[in-house]
């Protein structure tokens, strides 16, 4: 009995915890093994899936696509309701919104760098680096927005006089809408600066969200308060206040958890400052000079008339399908791009490339195909006159040999934003977007006063963008390649 009580006690008190220690072990190692072998496989298909960036670039494009086509489809609707209080109205609303969209072309001498600046730094790991960039660029923007509603406010009458209306009560209409959109300005700033760090963190996904919120806020309240309550177009700048400051709050809230990116602990010096402004001033140059020729080209196109005039804004909204899908891919290839140059991760950087240039193609050649197959068909969506439909036909198919190229303009802009050099896209926008005018004078004094001269100006300059960035990327990039492998 003894040896068995000595059995009972060893077996239980030794060898059974021995024994469960051991299992214990062995599950651990078939655990770590299996953990191991599955990030072997990761990485190994990672190596081998050619499609992996294009995956990424559709993840982080599609979001800001989406951003792209709700602030387009709000535009429609906003205009449709003012468009309830007469074309007087519309006028004055259209009349104001251009210098809106001058103040967010300002805008982009600090959202663009800062999301450049902070792909670079999370590509570097410094999350110091890119938290001080978002603090420095944060303090910059809300000075810009607030300086540049100052100056709309005391400048408002001329400003609205330049576009030369002619009649004192659209005038006075205009001015009053746009001193009043305008206190949109600092929450608008704020809320574009944001837009470019989260995406140049990698997240696109909680601007759409927030952008959302904000389209959804101002589509409901510009209907409450235009006709219930009855305060006509006054009402929809009041929507646009209240919505771009809630999207405002919602950005800091995202910020505040988002660890990475909170600029708390970070430090103001002038250097990230400094570098911001350096990537932004040529877009910021390049949007305002676009917004400049398109009013001259706009002047140029009223000798044919109304009908020409809307046959050309119809056309740039069927137009904007290639653009706008194109332009997310923009954010989304500078972000992957710049990720991968902050990491020196080059190779990376140049498969970025040639995805976005597949992309590129399969956007433009499918766009192309639409408008040149289908010119008629999609203008009378729009527009149901007769001689509006053939005007407008000759349009988009003209426009339509452009699209490939301008698809492939886009992705090599994101491409070389991604690389930190901004000031190449943008001078050669400003470049063949300038040469538009003497370009449709010259073509209209060729085919004697023919209104198709200004469209082949605008698709021939974007044949010409298209072809010269995406060879000075290849060129410029192959001797970076070359030159960093010297060293």
């Amino acid at each position: 009995m003894k040896d068995a009580k000595t059995t009972s006690f060893f077996e239980i008190k030794i060898l059974r915890p021995f024994k469960w220690f051991c299992v214990f072990i062995i599950k651990m190692k078939l655990v770590t093994d299996m953990a191991l072998l599955k990030k072997e496989v990761s990485e190994i298909l990672s190596k081998v899936q050619p499609d992996s960036i294009i995956t990424q670039l559709v993840r982080l494009a599609l979001p800001v696509i989406a951003s792209s086509f709700m602030s387009m489809a709000y535009n429609f609707i906003n205009m449709f309701f003012v468009g309830k209080f007469g074309s007087e109205a519309v006028a004055a609303v259209g009349s104001a919104g251009f210098y809106m969209n001058l103040s967010w072309a300002i805008s982009s001498l600090l959202t663009v760098g800062v999301g450049i600046k902070v792909s670079h730094a999370i590509g570097e790991s410094n999350l110091f680096i890119a938290r001080s960039y978002v603090k420095n660029g944060l303090r910059a923007v809300i000075m810009l927005a607030l300086a540049c509603f100052a100056l709309l406010a005391m400048t408002r009458q001329f400003l609205i006089g330049l576009i030369q209306l002619n009649n004192p009560v659209i005038e006075k209409a205009a001015t009053d809408y746009l001193l009043l959109v305008g206190m949109s300005i600092p929450f608008l700033f704020q809320n574009l600066f944001f837009t470019s760090v989260f995406i140049g963190y990698g997240d696109s996904r909680s601007p759409f969200r927030i952008n959302v919120v904000a389209l959804i806020t101002n589509i409901l309240l510009d209907f409450i308060l235009i006709f219930p309550v009855g305060l006509g177009i006054k009402g929809a700048a009041i929507a646009t206040i209240i919505s771009q400051a809630i999207a405002t709050i919602l950005f800091y809230r995202k910020l505040n958890k988002t660890e990475e990116l909170k600029p708390f602990e970070a430090v103001y010096q002038y250097v990230f400052l400094k570098d911001i402004i350096k990537l932004g001033i040529s877009p910021a140059i390049q949007r305002i000079s676009f917004t400049a020729v398109a009013i001259v080209m706009a002047r140029i196109i009223s000798d044919w008339g109304a009908t020409a005039i809307a046959v050309q804004k119809v056309g740039v909204q069927i137009e904007a399908i290639s653009y706008m899908t194109a332009g997310g891919f923009v954010s989304a290839l500078s972000t992957i791009s710049g990720k991968a140059y902050g990491a020196r991760d080059y190779q990376t950087q140049w498969a970025a490339f040639r995805s976005g240039m597949l992309l590129a193609f399969l956007i433009g050649t499918a766009t192309s195909v639409l408008l040149i197959a289908f010119p008629g068909f999609l203008f009378s969506i729009f527009l149901s006159d007769a001689d509006n439909i053939a005007m407008g036909r000759e349009y988009l198919i003209i426009l339509g040999f452009s699209q490939l190229f301008m698809c492939m303009e886009l992705m090599a802009t994101g491409a070389f934003f991604g690389w930190g050099r901004t000031n190449i896209p943008a001078i050669s926008g400003i470049i063949f977007t300038v040469i538009r005018i003497p370009m449709a004078i010259a073509l209209i004094n060729f085919w004697k006063h023919a209104l198709s001269s200004v469209w082949w100006s605008i698709s021939i300059s974007s044949i010409a963008k298209g072809i010269l960035l995406v060879t000075l990327y290849i060129i410029l990039f192959k001797l970076f390649i070359k030159k960093h492998n010297s060293i």
